[in-house]
């Protein structure tokens, strides 16, 4: 009877704890709501827009088959993209840790010692067998959630396991914009290069024909020397782009790590400049927060944090178990058993934490600092994406008039060097114009490839401002099938 009335004492003064496990403590989590403008500031050409935004494959709007194929080959191999993956998993194997404390653990222990014999003084009294001792015990425990702690500890797990998903999107985002930009860097200087090696080629014409008019009589040695001068200058700028080119080339094989030699090997399939759509829908700003990877982050490390303050606010009350033992264990000493046991247990435990000097207060408030910071720079990387659209779509928009001019202009250049060298030819206008006007030619020329690598740099850059079109995942909670998925 005594047993029995111990007993229901520990179930009367558990079940009220049992039933208030359905509150869990801590703040619930909130996601924060940013106000945002309805339209961008800067404009884009509104006439004949593609629609592109959200594509998951927008570096296929260049029509470059060689992009496709090194943006394609950077997503499998780029070390960067390699270990976002792999901190998927590990974050996913940390939430599989701690949502396992939501079951009951158990442990087996065993031995066995037999006795060799004692010793005095004297010296070893050596008496194999003469005791022996065996303990056989499995134990059972469970930590009954009373406040939550748990499902705060596997809600925080969860959120960062969401968050390094979006890490890796975010990681394949800047990766797939850097090899877009590497690339179209690469084939501008190539374009660069041909225009120095045309402009040395005019000045060797114009240096041959004042080499033949001195031989006749028909001019100084000053001109020969001057335009030798201009040859030598223009084959100068030769090496110098064709070793920045071959840098570039070497920084996009690390992108894709393969080595520098293989890279020139795919190069060489095409050599121009990759042509960008013509215009980019781009959404409304709000968009931006289902759009790209850094800000759904950003988003899901306050959701983590948040969870965190209430696994901080739970050591604030009390923690129950229940555990459970079975035992054997048997002691004999010359054939004669002098211990045995043979034991069930079962029963409550309950441990509250009285006084700490107000330390898990003070954890309470440092986990909600630390809320506060991740609710900041979740505000700033949105506030930062607008910024770099904004950016993107006014570079976009005045590159793209400057490099019509800057076509235009270098057209009527080239026609006025070449009705320049006939008119130099017949003495019409003397050299110092001719070699003028040529140079003019390949400064306004090369200009012109350059501001066009720059205006497909740009959307590049607007397409990685718009998440690269990498677009949120599904809420990933539980089973490794959803891992997959993620990869």
């Amino acid at each position: 009877m005594n047993f029995w009335r111990v007993r229901w004492r520990w179930v009367a003064c558990v079940s009220p704890l049992l039933l208030s496990s359905c509150a869990v403590v801590g703040p619930d989590y909130v996601k924060p709501e940013l106000s945002l403008p309805d339209e961008w500031t800067a404009s884009i050409d509104k006439d004949n827009q593609a629609s592109v935004t959200g594509a998951q494959r927008w570096w296929r709007n260049f029509n470059d088959p060689v992009l496709n194929e090194l943006i394609l080959l950077s997503r499998k191999a780029n070390p960067n993209i390699r270990i976002a993956r792999a901190r998927i998993a590990e974050s996913w194997y940390q939430r599989s840790v701690l949502s396992a404390a939501w079951y009951p653990t158990s442990d087996f222990n065993a031995r066995s010692n037999s006795g060799l014999g004692s010793f005095s003084s004297s010296g070893i009294d050596w008496n194999f067998n003469s005791s022996e001792d065996q303990l056989a015990q499995i134990d059972v425990g469970w930590e009954i959630d009373l406040f939550g702690k748990v499902k705060r500890q596997v809600e925080s797990a969860t959120a960062d396991y969401q968050a390094q998903v979006e890490g890796l999107r975010d990681a394949t985002v800047f990766i797939n914009s850097e090899v877009a930009l590497h690339y179209i860097a690469y084939r501008t200087l190539g374009k660069r290069v041909e225009v120095a090696r045309e402009g040395t080629a005019n000045f060797q014409k114009i240096a041959n024909l004042i080499s033949s008019r001195l031989e006749e009589g028909l001019t100084s040695e000053l001109e020969l020397h001057e335009a030798r001068a201009r040859l030598k200058s223009s084959k100068a700028e030769i090496p110098r782009l064709e070793e920045e080119q071959i840098v570039v080339g070497n920084r996009l094989a690390a992108l894709l790590a393969i080595a520098p030699g293989n890279i020139q090997k795919m190069l060489r399939k095409h050599n121009d400049i990759p042509t960008p759509p013509r215009s980019v829908t781009t959404g409304a700003p709000a968009d931006l927060l289902r759009s790209r990877p850094d800000v759904r982050r950003a988003e899901r490390q306050i959701a983590a944090q948040s969870a965190r303050v209430g696994v901080a606010t739970a050591e604030l009350y009390p923690e129950l178990s229940i555990s459970g033992a079975i035992t054997y264990q048997a002691f004999s000493q010359f054939n004669t058993v002098e211990t045995l046991r043979r034991t069930l247990g079962f029963g409550p435990a309950l441990r509250w934490k009285i006084f700490r000097c107000c330390a898990d207060r003070a954890r309470i408030k440092e986990n909600e600092s630390r809320l506060e910071q991740a609710i900041v720079l979740y505000e700033n990387t949105v506030i930062a994406a607008v910024t770099e659209v904004e950016n993107s779509m006014t570079r976009i928009h005045f590159s793209g008039k400057r490099m019509k001019i800057l076509e235009d202009a270098s057209m009527e250049h080239r026609k006025t060097a070449e009705l320049m060298l006939d008119a130099y030819d017949v003495g019409e206008v003397d050299l110092r114009r001719l070699l003028n006007t040529q140079q003019d030619y390949i400064i306004t020329r090369d200009e012109s490839l350059a501001t066009q690598g720059r205006h497909a740099a740009h959307t590049v850059r607007l397409f990685k401002a718009l998440g690269g079109g990498e677009l949120p995942h599904p809420a990933v909670v539980s089973g490794r099938s959803n891992k997959a998925k993620t990869d």
